[in-house]
């Protein structure tokens, strides 16, 4: 009873601070946001503990119905977006970066510490992502997708096919 109540008032707190939780969302009081304006969960939608998610003043964080990120997840959206769609399962610690840094064109002349990649993250629906995957900026999931645990995730992924590995690759057809 008292953990109902719990979630029921840390809902409330992030509703007022701006989110938009659908009926049924929960996101657990371990997980801590930067900015929380820009969220928006979908009916049923989990987020569990020891989770970040890291937004800008424009960035953009959408789970869809019946959809969850597992423990530890980390997302660094900043002003980007990451939209995830409905009934997506999500492994422990895994990590989505829509900004981060890159190699430039002309390595030596420019300091890594300055140098950034930004690029939207875009997962379909009726996705399972394994345990400790990294989704790097830009990368597209289309629906009906599984991504084998520990697999670093960049580009687009077609619909219908299990992925895996260090670049991820297909593996073989879902069906």
């Amino acid at each position: 009873m008292l953990e109902r109540l719990w979630l029921w008032l840390h809902a409330c707190c992030l509703r007022l601070r701006g989110a938009r939780l659908a009926e049924g969302a929960r996101v657990n009081a371990g997980t801590r946001f930067s900015h929380v304006r820009g969220i928006r969960l979908g009916a049923h939608a989990r987020l569990y503990w020891g989770g970040d998610v890291l937004l800008g003043p424009r960035g953009r964080f959408d789970v869809g119905h019946h959809s969850h990120l597992a423990p530890y997840h980390y997302c660094l959206v900043a002003d980007n977006r990451l939209s995830i769609g409905d009934h997506v399962a999500i492994g422990p610690r895994c990590q989505f970066f829509c900004h981060s840094n890159g190699i430039p064109a002309d390595a030596p002349a420019t300091p890594f510490t300055a140098c950034h990649i930004d690029g939207d993250i875009r997962i379909g629906n009726n996705v399972l992502i394994g345990a400790g995957c990294i989704v790097l900026p830009g990368t597209v999931i289309g629906d009906n997708v599984v991504v084998g645990a520990g697999s670093v995730v960049k580009g687009v992924l077609d619909s219908g096919w299990v992925y895996a590995g260090t670049p991820a690759r297909k593996v073989k057809p879902l069906c």
